[in-house]
């Protein structure tokens, strides 16, 4: 692992872990955060960690997010509907909420996950391909993903239940591969900014059930991006 690689991931624990940690130990509720502008502020802090320390690492390189219009970015939407579409044909659906949320909530995740895509598919992921090719770095960089939203899990009422953090780990490995699979394609991490930010905003308009299978959603995103990443449009 490239020292760049681990001074990120460090940084980015360092950071989100002790944000989160303090909130935990507060056991506050999680609705009650967003009324309580310490609480907040330390939410807004832990979710910008891997965005801050991809700046401390390697600052924000402009040519990688210069928007550059390719055929590749036909894969943003066909990514995007593929995996709500698995989502709603398989009937994991648990609600579907106002699609005004979807509006309300995409400067939001912007911010807080997309922008998490300039470390995660631009420092971390690429790392880890040259070691352990691609479906495994992926995998890794994924599970990493995961352990970062750990502590989240520990704030009552956090929308991730406990019980099922396996599952959500895995759930999150399945958007990694598509976003390394768009980054792969396009060359062009803000491609990946954009799609994460659009699957995170649609996650209160098109909710899901918390089970086992996330795990086959994320087998199908992987399957479904593998066929595509290194196809020509």
């Amino acid at each position: 692992m490239k020292k760049n690689t681990k001074l990120y991931l460090f940084l980015s624990f360092l950071i989100s872990y002790i944000s989160f940690g303090i909130i935990v130990f507060s056991k506050i509720i999680f609705n009650e955060i967003f009324k309580s502008p310490l609480y907040f502020s330390l939410f807004i802090l832990g979710c910008l960690g891997p965005f801050i320390s991809t700046i401390i690492v390697k600052g924000i390189n402009k040519d990688e997010l210069k928007f550059v219009k390719s055929k590749s970015m036909i894969l943003i939407p066909i990514f995007l509907i593929a995996h709500y579409g698995f989502n709603i044909l398989l009937k994991n659906v648990y609600r579907y909420g106002s699609l005004l949320d979807f509006f309300k909530f995409l400067p939001i995740m912007l911010i807080l996950f997309g922008l998490q895509e300039i470390g995660w598919r631009g420092i971390v992921q690429p790392a880890f391909e040259k070691e352990k090719g691609f479906i495994k770095s992926c995998i890794i960089t994924g599970i990493f993903w995961g352990i970062w939203f750990l502590p989240l899990i520990f704030i009552p009422q956090f929308i991730v239940l406990p019980q099922f953090y396996t599952q959500f780990v895995a759930y999150l490995v399945g958007i990694g591969i598509l976003l390394s699979s768009l980054y792969k394609s396009s060359k062009n991490i803000l491609n990946c900014i954009i799609l994460s930010s659009l699957i995170f905003a649609l996650a209160p308009v098109i909710v899901l059930k918390q089970g086992f299978m996330l795990i086959g959603i994320a087998v199908i995103d992987a399957i479904f991006a593998g066929t595509l990443k290194d196809k020509k449009f």
